[in-house]
Order: C-alpha cells, then structure tokens, then sequence
C-alpha cells in the first residue's frame, strides 16, 4: 500500500510538472505578451513562441502599446487570448489563437473532437444554436437558414463550455455549450 501511494504522488507530481506554463514578457513599448514554457516538449513551446510573435509583429513595432493576455487549457489545447491597445490601432484587438499541445501549431477549434464524432458534435451544436433564446447570437448564426458548418463559426473557451459567435460580425452574448452538451464528440474528457 505504501508503495501505491508513493508510485501515485510520483505520477501526480511527473504529470504536474509536465503542464504548459506561461510567463510574462514586454515589448520596448509597454506590451505585455506571455512566452510559453513546456518541460514535456521544449520544441512545442519554441513553435507557439514563434507564433505568438508572428501575431504580434505589428503590436511590437507601434510606438505604445497597453496589452495584456488570458488562457484557457482544456487537455491536449491551450486558447491565448491576446488584448492588444496600440496607439497605432484604431480599436483595442482581441486576438486568440487555439494551439495543440501535441505540435505547438495552431488548430481549429474542430480539433477539440474525436474525428469519428465531429459530425455528430456539430449536429449537436446546430441543435444548441437553434434552441438558444433570442437574446443570443442566434439569429446571426442561422442567418443562412442552414445548418452551421466548422467555418460557418467561430468558437472560444470558456470555463464550462463553447461560445459559439458568428462568424462575421460583432454579437455581444454568444450560444454557450456547455462541456456535458458535447462531451461524448470530444477526445478526451475534462474534469
């Protein structure tokens, strides 16, 4: 038994150790970006380093810039949420990129599914967005009359699900999706 315990907390504190980690980084002109750190896979986080970079080349060369950042991690992804307010920017920029924890590449938000389950989950979806009340995107979702497809969306994280916006436009209240909704598309699971 005291061998058990012992493997256990070895494992928790190996699996622990292996979570992405974040810190922060400042341009000359006051933004502020964060730098990935990833123990399990250096060259993961070299990749989403680059990335992050490209995205804010244009942020980094204003001459002053407020920004700040905010993730969201649910298994093998990790969504940055980017806020860039740059004097040369005529509205503040929110910028989010999804990112594999499997390559250190940017992903669509379809990859959070099983591949065998993504058509069922998007039914799923298609059926959340058509039983979402009127004070939601909703109306600007199913503008076409048809069914959503991947592209036909964008999606973002939060904490107990998806936020579902439309694709173009501004909607200020999204169709959220709760995890118990599609849990059964994803890959894997979340507590």
């Amino acid at each position: 038994m005291k061998y058990l315990a012992t493997t256990l907390m070895l494992i928790l504190c190996g699996s622990v150790m292996s979570q992405i980690k974040f810190s922060d980084k400042t341009f000359d002109n006051g933004m502020r970006y964060p730098v990935a750190h990833y123990s399990k896979n250096p060259t993961v986080a070299d990749t989403m380093n680059a990335i992050i970079q490209r995205n804010l080349m244009d942020a980094e060369v204003s001459d002053f810039c407020v920004g700040d950042y905010g993730l969201v991690q649910k298994g093998n992804h990790v969504e940055l949420h980017l806020v860039c307010n740059c004097i040369d920017f005529a509205e503040t920029d929110h910028r989010y990129l999804f990112f594999s924890l499997e390559t250190g590449q940017l992903v669509d938000y379809s990859d959070l599914f099983d591949p065998k389950e993504k058509a069922k989950g998007l039914t799923r979806i298609n059926e959340l967005v058509s039983d979402a009340g009127d004070d939601t995107c909703k109306a600007e979702l199913i503008s076409n009359g048809e069914n959503l497809n991947w592209s036909d969306m964008t999606i973002r994280l939060y904490k107990e699900g998806l936020e579902i916006h439309p694709k173009a436009g501004k909607c200020n209240n999204p169709v959220k999706v709760p995890w118990t909704e599609v849990s059964t598309y994803l890959k894997y699971n979340f507590l």
